[in-house]
């Protein structure tokens, strides 16, 4: 592969830093998405980078709506040869891009610039479940930037009201229907609950899978598995929420938006949403976080959200550049600013050290939630082939119906097994 063959010519007895080494400034254009996030940490840490790296200079594209719109735009820049230097690719369609872009020589393998910075260093920086999450068939192809798992945000005004305990907040899913319930019963246009299954992205429809102990396919990833007892507990859960809790169906930032303004018990989402809920909410409401709820409490488990940096330039001066940057990123400087903007979790394991974040979790529960759960964390599971994105907008308008009554929780299970297994095998 070119971009192998580059890698190692680059690493032939030198080491990856800039200054002398480079004969020419280099401009690397950087493609991220959530716009929210820019000035919260790309920005800032484009900044620091700069300071120590004058000779690199970090240009942002307009940011992607989301993982699965920005996934499609890399995959269309692609055959046009406009891709950006540097993408943060969500973990679950990480795959799908190393497949489309490997065989085109569009996207570099990393292996070989974290081998040359040592062992020692890379066992002092990055847990090998970190690193896991950045891995397609055993090689590092992106470097883990930001993790997260599901999580609950609670308005405790609206808990209160509804006769719920603060201090005893509920932890399955029927003390959350029963209390979403009584927070819905309070009028004045006050929701219980929202849980996205919107077209963002399949994240929490994976959660909820997983907490059952569902699988999405077979190990060979050839058949879809999940037309099983776990999954009929799933879609049965979703019909629930819908009939139960009177969930609206509610996109990410619909959520938010609910929850902020005080209309919304409780906000299913991810922990990098921390430092929105503060800045946003001001005062207004007491917020507490709570797990994401397993149904099955031995054989659940939960998807890691997040995105690793992958490097798509063949130009090896900007693959230069680009590790440098990435290394940044996702060292403890960099993760600090990550933590900070966001509530992400740190995918650098001395960012906790006293010289960056120190006690900063100390005083902050909600913080910490998250990270109570990485014992329970697998991967974002995403599909084989290029359809991970298509699937998934075949999957969510019929979760949707299951939760709105339109369709019934087994008929619907059906649906959704066809329909993800025609795609696959198409």
């Amino acid at each position: 592969m070119r971009s192998t063959i580059t890698i190692l010519t680059l690493l032939a007895g030198t080491s990856l830093t800039l200054g002398s080494a480079a004969a020419e400034d280099v401009t690397l254009n950087v493609f991220h998405p959530f716009g929210s996030h820019s000035k919260r940490f790309y920005e800032p840490i484009a900044d620091e980078f700069m300071k120590l790296h004058p000779d690199v200079k970090i240009t942002f594209r307009a940011e992607a709506q989301n993982y699965n719109e920005g996934h499609l735009t890399v995959v269309r820049q692609a055959l046009t040869n406009e891709l950006p230097d540097v993408w943060f690719s969500g973990y679950n369609l990480l795959g799908e891009l190393v497949d489309t872009l490997e065989k085109r020589d569009q996207i570099v393998n990393l292996s070989p610039m974290l081998d040359a910075e040592g062992a020692a260093w890379v066992k002092e920086n990055y847990a090998p479940n970190v690193l896991e999450l950045g891995q397609v068939r055993g090689a590092q192809w992106g470097m883990p930037f930001a993790a997260s798992t599901p999580i609950v945000y609670y308005n405790l005004d609206l808990v209160k009201k509804a006769g719920g305990d603060p201090t005893n907040l509920p932890t399955d899913w029927d003390g959350i229907l029963d209390l979403a319930k009584k927070i819905h019963a309070l009028g004045d246009g006050v929701d219980g609950l929202t849980v996205n299954l919107s077209l963002d992205d399949d994240w929490q429809w994976q959660a909820i899978l997983m907490g059952y102990g569902g699988q999405f396919m077979d190990a060979e990833k050839k058949t879809v598995t999940f037309g099983d007892e776990a999954g009929l507990a799933a879609v049965t859960l979703i019909q629930r929420l819908g009939k139960e809790a009177s969930m609206p169906l509610l996109n990410e930032e619909q959520g938010i938006q609910q929850f902020v303004a005080g209309k919304m018990g409780m906000f299913f989402g991810s922990t990098a949403e921390v430092r929105t809920m503060d800045d946003a909410v001001k005062g207004k409401f007491e917020v507490k976080t709570g797990a994401f709820p397993l149904g099955d409490k031995d054989k659940g488990r939960l998807p890691s959200g997040g995105n690793a940096a992958v490097i798509l330039t063949a130009d090896p001066a900007k693959q230069k550049a680009a590790w440098e940057y990435i290394k940044y990123s996702t060292s403890p400087a960099g993760q600090k600013l990550v933590v900070l903007g966001s509530g992400y979790m740190p995918t650098n394991l001395k960012t906790t050290e006293p010289e960056y974040l120190g006690n900063f979790y100390a005083d902050r529960p909600n913080w910490t939630t998250s990270m109570k759960q990485w014992p329970l964390a697998t991967v974002w599971f995403g599909y084989p082939g290029s359809k991970g994105v298509k699937i998934w907008r075949e999957q969510s308008p019929i979760l949707n119906s299951i939760a709105d009554g339109g369709t019934d929780p087994k008929a619907g299970l059906e649906q959704l097994v066809k329909a993800t297994q025609t795609l696959i095998d198409e």
